[in-house]
């Protein structure tokens, strides 16, 4: 047995100040109470940079910087790996482009090749291009007269079998979000929208597709707050009034792979900025409150507890489910176990 054999929650946070020496964390949250078992110790290589979770697939956590650093790594053995540099090479021949940006990333397993495998998305920005605002981590804003960029995107896929980069086809002029996305058996799911609206788009790796499919035929505001997650092994969409609401209730739709069903939908909850996730029976709700701490809330019971972590600043919380794997990284002891 590991140390992380009791857990299936890992916690993603940050404290102190990035200038005056801020620390990045993850901790185990132990069952049955999801209270705090330890902080783990992180790898110098993982430590080193401010890097993001992205998913968790067989005991392997895929972390992302979004500068072009990713990194795969076991936590119960310890053993990790960084991505080799991107397939997609600078194209300055254009007098226009003024920068690039990996922006948003997917890890999954494709069971077809017993292999680990990464998509990632670059966009590359023209001189006429203006960002899109965002109040929020986890929020859609612009404004209804503010045209969309005339972007361009490319997408690689990194496979660990091979340890290389290849660049494959986005036919789509959609814009993924990396904090509004979810990996469930196989497949990889985004938030996206382009000129036509909000949808979603899922990646296959096994088949190496991509495919798109609408979210709940609801009224859903710009500000609204909107997530995805899985829910009893399926995927749902979360959706939530902004944070200028004292008080949010939270939305859940279920997708049975042709529709969505609203599964429920919650009372009234004060003092909270964002969903995080569930727990993997879907009686718990985790959330982020006002003051960056991390909260549970039962579904049956309707309480809203404190669940004593606390963070330094908005919108770092992170909640991945974890499940302890043998996994490696080298070799040929790769085969989901």
């Amino acid at each position: 047995m590991g140390i992380l054999s009791d857990v299936n929650l890992l916690l993603r946070g940050y404290q102190g100040k990035p200038a005056f020496g801020g620390t990045f964390y993850i901790s185990a949250l132990s069952n049955p109470n999801f209270s705090q078992k330890h902080n783990l110790v992180l790898p110098d290589a993982v430590s080193k940079f401010f890097s993001f979770f992205v998913s968790s697939c067989n005991g392997l956590l895929f972390l992302d910087d979004f500068t072009g650093n990713s990194l795969i790594w076991n936590p119960s053995s310890g053993e990790h790996k960084f991505l080799p540099p991107t397939c997609l090479g600078k194209d300055d021949s254009h007098p226009a482009v003024d920068r690039r940006s990996f922006f948003c990333s997917g890890f999954g397993y494709d069971p077809k090749s017993e292999d680990y495998k990464v998509v990632r998305f670059l966009k590359i920005f023209f001189e006429e291009d203006e960002e899109l605002e965002f109040k929020d981590d986890e929020e859609l804003e612009f404004e209804d007269d503010q045209e969309l960029p005339t972007d361009e995107y490319r997408v690689e896929l990194y496979s660990v079998n091979s340890n290389s980069w290849k660049p494959i086809s986005y036919t789509l002029q959609a814009h993924p979000f990396y904090d509004q996305s979810t990996y469930i058996d196989g497949v990889y799911f985004w938030v996206a929208f382009d000129r036509s609206g909000v949808f979603i788009v899922s990646y296959n790796f096994a088949d190496e597709e991509f495919s798109t499919f609408p979210i709940p035929e609801c009224n859903i505001w710009k500000d609204d707050g909107v997530q995805l997650i899985e829910f009893d092994r399926s995927l749902a969409i979360v959706i939530y009034p902004p944070p200028s609401y004292t008080e949010r209730h939270f939305d859940i739709w279920v997708w049975n792979g042709k529709s969505w069903t609203k599964k429920f939908t919650t009372e009234p909850l004060p003092d909270v900025l964002r969903l995080l996730g569930f727990s993997k029976n879907g009686k718990h709700m985790f959330l982020e409150g006002s003051n960056y701490q991390l909260l549970l809330y039962d579904l049956e019971t309707k309480e809203l507890k404190d669940a004593g972590i606390r963070d330094d600043f908005r919108g770092t919380l992170q909640l991945i489910h974890y499940v302890e794997g043998s996994a490696q990284l080298s070799g040929k002891s790769l085969a989901k176990k």
